[in-house]
């Protein structure tokens, strides 16, 4: 310290300044809450068939000749949903095959042969050249996603400084 100047008594702030610095080092904790709640909006946009944005996915020919849900046949995508996070990011998804198309849609051909083979609704085998999907976004963040986001990260900040 300089032998001329001032000093000042910041009250204890300067501690809880740098206490809040070597905490938000560590966001692990952040970040997994981040995660856990994006994963849940995720499995509830399943269960009311929307996208992030609010907008009603387009029905399954499934889900309409049967009733049930579009994207929820056997449950296995729904299940598949989860979270990584690091320090410095999150990511949510799943690792299944086919849930690309199902976000993204698109055509799907076959790789060997000139038809695909799929069971028809009346358990009839079906062969086609190409079958289209329409996206059906189920990842995402909605303007919920953000407010809660938001909570969150003001929580983690407001707790560094205590």
């Amino acid at each position: 310290m300089a032998k001329n100047g001032v000093s000042l008594n910041w009250g204890g702030f300067d501690r809880a300044l740098g206490n809040a610095v070597h905490r938000m080092g560590d966001t692990q904790d952040m970040m997994d809450s981040i995660g856990e709640a994006l994963v849940s909006s995720t499995l509830q946009r399943f269960q009311e068939e929307k996208d992030p944005d609010g907008k009603k996915w387009k029905p399954s020919a499934r889900a309409a000749a049967k009733g049930g849900t579009t994207l929820s046949d056997t449950g296995r995508l729904q299940k598949s949903i989860e979270y990584a996070a690091t320090s410095n990011r999150v990511m949510v998804g799943s690792n299944l095959p086919y849930a690309r198309i199902h976000q993204l849609g698109g055509t799907v051909r076959p790789k060997k042969g000139k038809f695909l083979k799929f069971k028809g609704l009346d358990g009839e085998d079906v062969f086609v050249r190409e079958v289209s999907i329409p996206a059906r976004p189920y990842l995402g963040i909605s303007d919920d996603d953000r407010e809660e986001i938001m909570a969150t990260m003001t929580d983690f900040l407001e707790g560094a400084f205590k």
